[in-house]
Order: structure tokens, then C-alpha cells, then sequence
């Protein structure tokens, strides 16, 4: 795995609210096209409708740069890798969250970014066109090219707020390090936040098998476990909803979640249905109604503060706007998450055909924690609940949900981001 920029899992919207009149329209693909020229190439997304847009990349192989598009719809021969041009060896879209995609282009030579822009309809000319140019780089200028970001939310509205300067101060003097400063170890890396919950407990046994298997029951089993395997591996700080039989309501394991400040929320739970037949595994996340009740919950109960902002002291319009913004961005996390769960149980356990699916579920309704509830089986099924209490497969199938944590991470969690809505990076 290759060195990844450490920064925080969101680009945290750099972009200044106050400018927003309403949000953008759907944009649509029109294609992709390259003008490569010496050592510089242009990449060109043709576009019906303004994108609205975050870019990021890593050094895989010579350098791979990545696109996020909030709302872009996409035709299916969209979504297949295809050759590049110039810089870029081959390219392709994935969908990512509710209606957004992600473009993916790896280099063949690795280059940095010269320059990003927006061309605009105009005259004979009815599309967007968004334009990345390159030029032949090593990997250490690749990845300072990449647009920078803001730390958090609050100091994009620091500085979209605050008053210039009225005359420029003189730089300080740089003090050099005294011997017993250079000396000094840097600290630890911080643990990421992981909360696991076992559904049901207590009173609420949850579905039951045919042979009287209760739900509750191994679901704990397969939390404590997973718990146990990313304890071992020494980077993750582990919260259990639950250690015991013990009912909690669902929006308390959300308040947990929030409380510990979640970098990850998993729920683990068995699925039930008449269909004794059915069986598999599949991978919840949040949907659009889900946001929806999400946002109506804040409203209600003025809970507006989230990812360490108070946003409703920038009154209710832009709380709202803010908290659209911190869904959207949170939504997209938890399907690459559930993606990456789905690629590494393939093989390991049973899954459902359209294994990832969406649904208005209590424990995925945080704002700024991404989330997924893994329906691990069907224990209504023979073979799926012979699976849930078998300790061989229990291992098995957790450890790919470890591996599928590590994955998510090391692939999404440590990157460098930047957004078109702060007026600019370049």
C-alpha cells in the first residue's frame, strides 16, 4: 500500500455557504475527452448541467487522481475502465452514495495537476465542460498539486466570514528547535473510532431460527469478535453499543456513536423473512427518505451541531444548508464502506444479489458518522443459521469485516481533498 496524505475522512465542504442561492441541478455525462501534448495533457468531462465537484488522489502505482461528482448521472457503459491518453492510462466511473459518481483516472506517467477549471455554456456551445490539465511531474509534486483543504467545517466559515486585514504584519522570526526539541519523539498516531453494535439485546431477541437460534444472541457473538481481531490490530479505538443482554433503543446507539466520536458505525444483525430459502448476506445504508427523517429530527430537536460546528448559530436556513452538506458528504462515506464490505465477504459467506441496499434505518440516521447495518445472514434460513453459530465461520466472515475496516481506511480515510465551492483552490 503506498503512502497515504493523513487528513480527515471529508473535504469538510470548502465552499462558502453564504454565496449559495439553491442547490445545483443534476449534471449530466456527456463523455470524457484527452488532448495530450508533449508533456502536458488535458482531460475534458463534457457535461449537461454545472458539476459540483471535490478532487483528491494518491500515489497507487504512478499516481491516481480521483474525482468526486455530488449529483451526476451516469450511463451504464459509463461505469466500464476504458484506455486513457497522454497521462492517463486507463480511466472509469463508479456511482457513489445516493446520486453522485466518482471518476477514476490512473496514470501511466506520473504528472501533477498545472491547472482546474470550469468552462461555462456559452454561444453555439450548451455544455459544461470541466478541465484538468497535467504536466509531467514526480510523485512528491503530484501529491502537493492536489488541492489543499480546510481542516474543519468551522474554519471554512472562519474565513469565508472574516474581515480582511487592514495592513499586512511583518512574518515572525523563525526560532530554531533547541537540541532537546529536536529530540523529542513525535506522538503516536490518534486511534480511529470505531463503534460496533450488536442489534436487539435484552428484552428485544430479535428474529429467531428454525432451530430456536435468537438473533440477539449471535449478533453479540460476532461483535465481540470482531471487537477482539481490530483490538489486535493495534489502530482502531473499539466501542461496543452492548456487552451483555442488554435492550437499547435504537436512537441511543446513534447518540452513542455521535458521543464517541465515531470515525465508523456497524451494526451487525441476522435477517429474517417468510422465504426460508432466501439466504445471504446484504449491506444496509442510509436512504434519501432516511436523510430526510434525519433532517427533520435536527430541525425539531435544534440538534444543528455536527463534525465539532454549532450551525445553527448561522440561523436556520444555513443550518439546514450545512446539514444537507455534512449528509451528503457522510452518505457518500458509508457506500464506498459498504462497497468495500461487499468485495472482501465475496467468496467468504453467501450474499444476497442486489446485496447493497438502502433503507430509513434509526442507527444509520447521524449526520456526521458513516454508517452501515450488515445483515451478516438469513437466520431464517437452515444452512444460514447452522452459519451464525458456527465459530469457523463467525472467524471467517469477521475477519473479512476487519479487512473491509483496514481497506476503507487506508483507501478513503487518507486523502487529500478539495472542493469547487470555495471559490477556487488554484
Amino acid at each position: 500500500m503506498g503512502h497515504r496524505l493523513k487528513v480527515g475522512l471529508l473535504s469538510l465542504f470548502s465552499w462558502t455557504v453564504f454565496a449559495v442561492a439553491g442547490p445545483l441541478e443534476a449534471a449530466q455525462l456527456l463523455g470524457v475527452r484527452f488532448g495530450p501534448k508533449g508533456d502536458v495533457t488535458r482531460v475534458v468531462f463534457d457535461l449537461m448541467g454545472a458539476p459540483d465537484y471535490a478532487i483528491y488522489g494518491d500515489d497507487s502505482g504512478n499516481g491516481r487522481l480521483m474525482i468526486d461528482f455530488i449529483d451526476l448521472s451516469l450511463s451504464p457503459a459509463d461505469q466500464a475502465y476504458r484506455p486513457g491518453q497522454g497521462h492517463i492510462g486507463r480511466y472509469g466511473f463508479a456511482a457513489a452514495g445516493e446520486e453522485g459518481a466518482r471518476a477514476v483516472l490512473d496514470f501511466n506517467k506520473t504528472a501533477k495537476i498545472k491547472e482546474v477549471f470550469v468552462l461555462e455554456p456559452a454561444g453555439a456551445v450548451t455544455k459544461h465542460r470541466l478541465v484538468v490539465d497535467l504536466e509531467t511531474a514526480d510523485m512528491p509534486a503530484f501529491l502537493a498539486s492536489l488541492p489543499s483543504r480546510y481542516p474543519d467545517l468551522t474554519a471554512v466559515i472562519e474565513q469565508a466570514t472574516a474581515p480582511a486585514p487592514a495592513t499586512a504584519e511583518p512574518p515572525a522570526a523563525t526560532i530554531p528547535p533547541s537540541p532537546s526539541q529536536k529530540e523529542v519523539a513525535a506522538p503516536p498516531p490518534e486511534r480511529l473510532t470505531v463503534v460496533i453494535d450488536p442489534g436487539h439485546g435484552g428484552a428485544d431477541p430479535g428474529a429467531q431460527g428454525q432451530s430456536g437460534t435468537l438473533e440477539k444472541n449471535v449478533n453479540l457473538a460476532a461483535a465481540l469478535l470482531l471487537a477482539e481481531i481490530l483490538e489486535k490490530r493495534g489502530r482502531y479505538k473499539i466501542v461496543l453499543t452492548r456487552t451483555g443482554d442488554t435492550r437499547i433503543r435504537p436512537d441511543a446507539r446513534e447518540t452513542l456513536a455521535r458521543n464517541a466520536g465515531a470515525d465508523l458505525f456497524i451494526s451487525l444483525h441476522a435477517d429474517a423473512i417468510a422465504q426460508r430459502e432466501l439466504r445471504g448476506a446484504s449491506v444496509y445504508t442510509l436512504s434519501e427518505q432516511g436523510s430526510e427523517r434525519s433532517a427533520r429530527i435536527a430541525k425539531e430537536e435544534g440538534d444543528y451541531v455536527f463534525y465539532d460546528l454549532d450551525a445553527s448559530s448561522y440561523g436556520e436556513d444555513v443550518g439546514g444548508i450545512l446539514l444537507k452538506k455534512a449528509q451528503d458528504k457522510t452518505n457518500t462515506a458509508s457506500s464506498l464502506f459498504a462497497e468495500s464490505l461487499i468485495e472482501n465477504l465475496s467468496g467468504k459467506t453467501p450474499l444476497l444479489n442486489r446485496t447493497h441496499r438502502t433503507g430509513d434505518l434509526r442507527v444509520l440516521l447521524a449526520p456526521d458518522v458513516p454508517a452501515v447495518l450488515l445483515e451478516m445472514a438469513f437466520i431464517s434460513n437452515a444452512k444460514d443459521e447452522a452459519n451464525l453459530n458456527s465459530p469457523v465461520w463467525r472467524a471467517r466472515a469477521m475477519k473479512a469485516v476487519a479487512d473491509s475496516i483496514d481497506a476503507y481506511f487506508e483507501e478513503y480515510g487518507d486523502r487529500q481533498y478539495a472542493s469547487n465551492r470555495a471559490g477556487g483552490a488554484y
